[in-house]
């Protein structure tokens, strides 16, 4: 059992990519595909461009890759700018019941790996090690003490991860690497609050950027509280009191990026099950939109708390709209990056049906993120009701997307911003990661997309 920061860090040090089960570097390589796919749609996405206009205007050497924009700048500020380009698309990948995601940790390493001209294996390695520190806390304290707390874990743990990935990259002995962890304790954060906001697409990048500055700070001889994690008024006990947390870590085939479930569509994971529940009865008894009279969702008392805009204001906010999303999926439609922009929201057809959902909360049900089933009721203005209990979205675990489906929601993402040839020759790329000596043509590649093409030569 782990119990001390010390345990982390060697941990990290001892364990290799040697360790790591052939079906965990698969799963590795398609979550690269997707949260690569999804930062080169944030792109174009408000949040992401304020991130790269913000990049652009404080300069830095140019030594990683901004995905889609066609500049570089320092590992530390394209790892701000492309987590928070990857989140604001909702797209990223999770694993519950610790609430983790994929995009920032993922745009981290690669953005590190960049400026190292580290291979593909040690790309591999630093992510799933790094998701393994981050997520196996996580499993206990999100919805035992941070969520009361108003923590939001993710980005919390999600500084600590990518520290731990960031010291992998960079080679760090275990006295270093325990100091890194430290010095990202210093600058973890995130809050629940900010759902549905800039802020919390924001944070995902503040935690890739904070956490290479850590590892990096740690390696130039800067240091921390080495028992900065375990005891009172440590880390555990202030993000959720647990001053005597315990927890493993994982090798071969248990490791957490195993339980990782891919994202179908831009909104909040919690409805993606319930958006396929309405969507089966629909199409299996022939639903029309305008006969259907209410949508009733059953939900713990967590679930409105973060889904809680029953009428989006804007393409933030209809992310964490169940009305939004039950509207798009009695309209048969697919749910789409459009669906989920400021235009999307002011689509009078789509205005029309949020009315019809409503959320039946019970309070004697766990306080949970991700709880165990949404029943929903769909009734008709004919008095007919139809039911589903709702347990697995497709792309759970359970229910995994196949390669294919994963390369397709990557296409779809790069869709009119990297095109044809290059796109294809990108994911090749990403599906043979384990055997890429660096990283260097992928994220070429993906900086710059074929409106920017000719920016190359000057930011070479």
């Amino acid at each position: 059992m782990t119990t001390t920061t010390r345990d982390v860090a060697q941990y990290i040090c001892g364990t290799n990519y040697q360790d790591l089960d052939r079906e965990v570097v698969h799963k590795a390589k398609t979550l690269c595909l997707s949260a690569l796919g999804m930062t080169v749609a944030g792109s174009r996405i408000h949040a992401g461009q304020v991130l790269a206009d913000y990049a652009r205007a404080s300069g830095g050497n140019p030594a990683s890759g901004v995905l889609g924009a066609g500049f570089r700048t320092s590992a530390e500020m394209a790892a701000l700018v492309n987590g928070t380009a990857a989140h604001s698309t909702e797209l990223e990948d999770d694993s519950w019941p610790e609430s983790m995601y994929t995009c920032h940790i993922i745009p981290a390493v690669f953005a590190l790996g960049e400026e190292l001209g580290s291979s593909g294996k040690a790309i591999i390695e630093a992510f799933v090690l790094g998701y393994e520190v981050q997520a196996r806390p996580g499993m206990v304290v999100t919805d035992n003490g941070a969520l009361d707390r108003g923590n939001l874990t993710a980005p919390h743990l999600g500084a600590i991860g990518i520290a731990a990935a960031a010291s992998k990259l960079f080679g760090l002995d275990v006295h270093q690497t325990q100091m890194a962890i430290s010095l990202a304790v210093s600058q973890a954060a995130g809050s629940t609050r900010q759902m549905g906001t800039g802020a919390h697409l924001y944070e995902a990048g503040i935690a890739g950027r904070n956490g290479i500055s850590a590892a990096r700070l740690a390696k130039m001889g800067l240091t921390g509280d080495p028992n900065i994690l375990e005891g009172p008024r440590g880390y555990f006990d202030a993000l959720a009191g647990h001053p005597e947390l315990e927890f493993r870590l994982g090798r071969g085939k248990d490791l957490r990026v195993m339980e990782v479930g891919f994202k179908k569509f831009t909104a909040c994971y919690l409805m993606q099950r319930v958006v396929d529940g309405i969507t089966e009865l629909v199409m299996k008894h022939d639903i029309a939109a305008n006969d259907v009279e209410s949508i009733v969702v059953e939900v713990n008392p967590t679930f409105p708390e973060i889904c809680k805009f029953a009428a989006p204001r804007n393409g933030d906010e209809s992310r964490f709209s169940m009305n939004h999303c039950a509207a798009a999926a009695i309209l048969r439609e697919d749910l789409s990056l459009e669906t989920f922009t400021d235009e999307g929201v002011r689509d009078p057809k789509r205005q029309a049906q949020w009315p019809k959902t409503s959320l039946l909360v019970h309070p004697e049900w766990k306080r949970e993120i991700m709880g165990e089933t949404n029943p929903i009721t769909i009734r008709t203005r004919q008095g007919q009701e139809y039911k589903k209990v709702c347990i697995v979205s497709h792309g759970d675990p359970g229910d995994p997307l196949s390669d294919d489906e994963v390369k397709q929601k990557y296409l779809n993402c790069v869709k009119g911003i990297v095109v044809g040839e290059p796109a294809e020759k990108a994911a090749s790329l990403i599906f043979a990661l384990d055997e890429l000596k660096d990283v260097s043509e992928l994220m070429r590649i993906l900086t710059y997309p074929q409106p920017v093409r000719a920016l190359e030569k000057q930011h070479a």
